[in-house]
């Protein structure tokens, strides 16, 4: 009878434990997903700071732009 029951509870031993396998190789899986898409905003984060230095120096040349032709414009009117 004591066999038996030793039996019985590392059967039950062994499923809680492929169980517990299961569900790490499940929360991995779920990890590598998220890391992976961070990455991909981390990128995407770059990609926007990258394009709005871009724009930034494209106002100021427009802004210098501008004022000469203020400037020219101002000389025709004299």
């Amino acid at each position: 009878m004591r066999l038996g029951s030793v039996t019985h509870l590392m059967s039950g031993i062994d499923s809680q434990i492929q169980s517990v396998a299961a569900a790490t190789k499940e929360q991995t899986a779920v990890v590598e997903t998220l890391n992976k898409e961070i990455f991909e905003i981390n990128s995407l984060n770059q990609q926007s700071v990258n394009n709005l230095a871009a724009a930034l120096l494209a106002c100021r040349a427009f802004e210098q732009e501008a004022a000469r032709l203020q400037e020219l414009v101002r000389g025709f009117q004299y």
